[in-house]
């Protein structure tokens, strides 16, 4: 006989405790809402704005991903002053067997403060007169766009650039032309194209190793000495100048560490969000989670009755409403995955509402003559096993995410294990007693039309 974690046939009492049920889920949103009042959400990187950096560390042993966020956090606290968010996540090396490498999220976006933007774009001006026009970074940016009146050869302007960042203090800048730019993407394509082909035809696959490498290395010092000579040549008026400085800091931070500087083999990317992309991308979020409610509200009213609607959505928003208080009561990091993570919960709940709302219609046909809330209560008691059993199975998974995984992982899973208990309880004690709610109120009218 096989194990049964729940019998058949049970009999729970569901419908005559939905007052209690009620007043529960009433009282854990209210819960939340004060939270979301006093506390707000603790907004990750995603949405507040930060910067992403992308290191690189040789050999295959995982490196402790802690260690990595104090050196950053440490760093970054000295250099602001400020105790700012920072977290490290596990990033595939692309195949590489040789290396780890780990993105870093922090929430400094810029080094640079107003007053030194204000100091550059004056010196600038000062050096190359009134009519250069100097657009400076907004919200935390790092570019600075530079366009003169008249052209001077590119490297003589890039190296006067240079010094006046340098003499205010911004070591770590790259400066480059329109032109330049140009002569790279063209340079690059002929580099990768070269690379890719082998002589008289034969694929590079089938070359030695180190003739491959000596080759791509040949081809680009080739493109290093034609940049040089371009640059001490032509003549420009527009450039670019991108500063480095978190990218400087974080890599003096890590060779600080001797643990971490044995193995570091560099930054390779450093990019920034600012806040207005920040908060567009939650606001967009937000939309993604309305829509996708109000897509199931229609899916549900045509495939059943208008009637099954209602308490669906309403289980949906209870789920959503209480994960959301649960992020602010405890203050967890509320980032772009927790979105996804809301929109698997609604998918995952309304799965599990459906179920029911099959069964309680199927019962409405067969069960003829008996009131409604025995046949809702009926509908639920026949579900509960898979209801049960495959909302444990979820968590199961989720759970050894959570234990396992680190950084936005952990709290993905966070929001999933929230989301599967609330969106199960939420099918059972809140979806099925709406119905029935509406019910009630549809007959009550139908007898009142009636006198």
């Amino acid at each position: 006989m096989p194990l049964q974690f729940i019998k058949a046939n049970t009999k729970f009492e569901f419908m005559n405790r939905r007052i209690l049920f009620f007043g529960v889920s009433g009282t854990v949103i209210l819960a939340g809402l004060i939270a979301l009042l006093v506390f707000g959400l603790n907004l990750g990187i995603d949405f507040r704005g930060g910067t992403k950096i992308l290191l690189r560390f040789n050999g295959t042993e995982a490196i402790d991903r802690e260690l990595i966020r104090k050196v950053v956090a440490d760093k970054i606290q000295e250099i602001s002053g400020e105790e700012m968010q920072v977290e490290v996540q596990d990033f595939s090396s692309g195949g590489d067997e040789d290396a780890v490498m780990y993105m870093v999220y922090t929430e400094s976006v810029s080094l640079i403060t107003e007053e030194q933007k204000t100091d550059l774009v004056a010196a600038v001006k000062s050096e190359f007169g009134d009519d250069t026009a100097v657009s400076a970074p907004e919200e935390g940016g790092d570019q600075f766009y530079v366009s003169f009146a008249d052209e001077a050869p590119i490297g003589e302007r890039m190296n006067a650039l240079e010094k006046i960042f340098a003499d205010h203090g911004l070591a770590r800048v790259n400066v480059e032309s329109e032109k330049v730019r140009d002569l790279k993407m063209e340079r690059y394509k002929i580099v990768n194209l070269e690379s890719g082909e082998g002589s008289e035809g034969e694929d590079l696959l089938d070359v030695a190793d180190s003739a491959k490498v000596e080759q791509e290395d040949a081809l680009k010092e080739q493109l290093q000495k034609d940049l040089l000579t371009f640059m001490a040549e032509k003549k420009d008026t527009s450039y670019t100048i991108r500063i480095e400085e978190i990218k400087g800091k974080m890599e003096e931070a890590i060779a600080s560490q001797e643990e971490l500087a044995k193995r570091f083999d560099g930054i390779e990317s450093a990019t920034s969000i600012s806040p207005s992309v920040g908060t567009d991308m939650l606001n967009n979020g937000l939309l993604a989670v309305f829509y996708a409610v109000i897509g199931i509200l229609l899916y549900i009213a045509l495939r059943f009755d208008f009637k099954y609607g209602p308490g669906a959505v309403v289980a949906l928003l209870h789920d959503a409403f209480i994960t959301v208080g649960v992020f602010a009561m405890l203050q967890v990091p509320f980032s772009l995955p927790i979105i996804a993570a809301l929109l698997t919960i609604i998918g995952y709940s309304v799965n599990d509402t459906i179920v029911v709302f099959d069964r309680i219609r199927e019962n409405v046909s067969k069960l003829k003559g008996l009131p409604f809330d025995r046949i809702i209560n009926k509908s639920i008691n026949e579900t509960l096993s898979r209801t049960v059993l495959t909302s444990a199975t979820s968590l199961v998974v989720v759970i050894s995410i959570y234990v396992l995984g680190g950084g936005l992982i952990q709290d993905f899973a966070f929001a999933l294990i929230v989301g599967i208990v609330v969106g199960t309880y939420s099918s059972i004690f809140i979806a099925s007693p709406i119905l029935l709610a509406l019910d009630n109120l549809i007959q009550k009218r139908k007898v009142r039309a009636t006198r």
